[in-house]
């Protein structure tokens, strides 16, 4: 059994509920992230990276879930001894929150510890913003796990606090070796195809090599998905894949890719920079933006909307995707 679904069953059997299938789509209720339905995660033995994530609402659930889906991570979810309650979470009242959070010494106790993290080159740690910082429990997580040489990448959500010192203060706790990325506040409204490119913009996935796209003749910067479909037009592109792309609806290039790839589509808003699998053989690249079931492939990086209207708007285009 993967790591991550073998701690998520301990923690949901400590805490007296069933653990849902892996690939049901739980409802999600954010007040500030875009995401109405957890992706879903697949397992995967040799994942590289982990995200361990505290949440007590879906907000901080849903981004870390998204993450996890684009690069084939295991998750871990920090689950408290004492779950918080509604009345604990009223801010500015005297609650717990309030009382752990102004107590340096607080360290909210675990339900379950993480596993080895041997295994993991890089950790994402997700957490909300209170009253300016990481919650205590983020504390009480990292002064009991060993991070060393490990890449850290911390990310945060609030409904209008800045990352502050947050992460800083959590680095402090880890050993020298950890290596920290600046910590990424979610902004709100964020949907998953902007979690997905963030997180695929950090070029953590290692051993597949890099695929290269051209347009006209031109480079573009593409941040790929970690799935079957793109792991399939990386076999095609080994030995130079040329697709001539043609306009359609006044916002996307369409061309044939000449064999069908791995889908699984879902229903995907899009928008100017996206790339996606169509009907199972079509390469879709976005410079407007639309609904409909895809697979997504990745996202250009490196381009404006207005220079993207202006590279793909403009006529029919020819598309060479090769293997560096």
């Amino acid at each position: 059994m993967n790591r991550s679904f073998a701690i998520l069953l301990a923690l949901f059997l400590i805490l007296g509920t069933a653990l849902p299938p892996a690939a049901a789509e739980d409802a999600v209720s954010s007040a500030t992230v875009n995401i109405t339905a957890l992706p879903e995660l697949k397992e995967n033995q040799s994942a590289a990276s982990l995200v361990i994530f505290f949440s007590t609402d879906d907000t901080v659930k849903a981004v870390a879930y998204t993450i996890a889906e684009a690069l084939a991570s295991d998750v871990f979810e920090i689950v408290p001894e004492a779950p918080y309650t509604e009345a604990d979470l009223a801010y500015y009242t005297n609650c717990r929150a309030d009382q752990e959070q102004n107590d340096r010494s607080a360290r909210p106790a675990l339900a379950v510890w993480p596993e080895s993290l041997d295994q993991y080159d890089t950790v994402f740690i997700g957490y909300p913003i209170w009253h300016g910082q990481a919650p205590k429990i983020l504390y009480t997580l990292l002064e009991g796990v060993d991070l060393s040489g490990k890449t850290i990448v911390p990310f945060c959500t609030s409904a209008s606090s800045g990352a502050g010192s947050s992460a800083r203060n959590l680095q402090a706790l880890t050993g020298e070796t950890a290596v920290w990325l600046d910590v990424k506040r979610i902004d709100n409204g964020s949907t998953d195809a902007d979690i997905r490119a963030w997180a695929l913009s950090l070029n953590l996935v290692k051993g597949e090599g890099t695929m290269q796209m051209k347009i006209n003749g031109i480079p573009v910067a593409v941040a790929w998905e970690n799935n079957d479909a793109v792991a399939a037009l990386r076999e095609i592109a080994g030995d130079g894949l040329t697709i001539q792309m043609s306009m359609y609806g006044g916002f996307e290039q369409v061309g044939p890719i000449g064999q069908r790839l791995p889908s699984s589509d879902r229903q995907t808003g899009t928008s100017a920079g996206d790339i996606v699998l169509y009907s199972g053989d079509q390469l879709v690249v976005f410079y407007g933006s639309n609904s409909w079931a895809y697979t997504r492939l990745g996202r250009i990086t490196d381009q404006t909307p207005e220079q993207l209207r202006d590279l793909l708007g403009s006529g029919d285009v020819t598309i060479i995707l090769t293997m560096d």
